[in-house]
């Protein structure tokens, strides 16, 4: 990502050009390419080791690779029917709409709570955090905007209870990516798993609800 973001800076005109810092590196790069090249540079690393250390032969690394794809299709496709129906919303206006309709209905301080507790039901029926993020944000950003008359903390607020409220399915449920590889690299029963960590996420879930208005 840093390599990506000082060749796009580097590649402005001299009179335009900022500061080569990190945050404008950051801030510059595309890290989706970035994050495709490096797992790509990963996954030759990983190859080349097993084959010259001789853990693995071809036809087993490939066996494998080919089940590591399997791993990740599914929240894959669930990332990309988030953004669809991301798209979809946006398209339709649903957050022109809800902002219109909540405006004058909903106080002010209960969206960031409200906001919050509809992140963890759907993080938890989803199982992922992006696609979470996904879904809430293009409804919430608008509603909060229009319910704060444009305050620029507030909707920092109503943002962070989305981004924060995300992540409790991503921890606890039992479709969660992160879930699955807990208890596949742990040799772990998933309904163990899944019943020892619930009562520490709840409860930090509770605490940031407390504090979150």
């Amino acid at each position: 990502m840093l390599m990506d973001g000082a060749s796009k800076i580097r590649a402005m005109p001299l009179q335009a050009r900022p500061p080569l810092t990190l945050m404008r590196m950051l801030g510059e790069c595309d890290s989706l390419r970035a994050l495709v090249w490096s797992s790509a540079a990963g996954w030759l690393v990983s190859l080349s080791l097993v084959l010259v250390q001789k853990t693995l032969s071809c036809a087993e690394a490939m066996e494998a690779f080919v089940e590591g794809i399997k791993d990740v299709v599914e929240p894959t496709l669930v990332l990309l029917l988030a953004w669809a129906l991301g798209a979809v919303i946006s398209d339709v206006g649903t957050a022109s709409f809800l902002s219109s309709a909540l405006d004058a209905g909903m106080p002010r301080w209960a969206l960031p709570s409200i906001v919050a507790l509809l992140a963890h039901a759907v993080s938890y029926a989803c199982g992922s955090s992006f696609g979470t993020m996904g879904i809430l944000l293009p409804l919430v950003g608008p509603l909060a905007f229009s319910l704060g008359g444009g305050d620029v903390p507030y909707l920092q607020h109503c943002v962070a209870a989305v981004l924060g409220g995300a992540t409790f399915g991503n921890i606890c449920s039992p479709i969660s990516d992160t879930t699955v590889l807990t208890v596949l690299s742990t040799k772990c029963a998933l309904p163990s798993h899944v019943g020892t960590i619930t009562p520490y996420v709840v409860l930090a879930a509770a605490t940031g609800l407390a504090l979150c208005s």
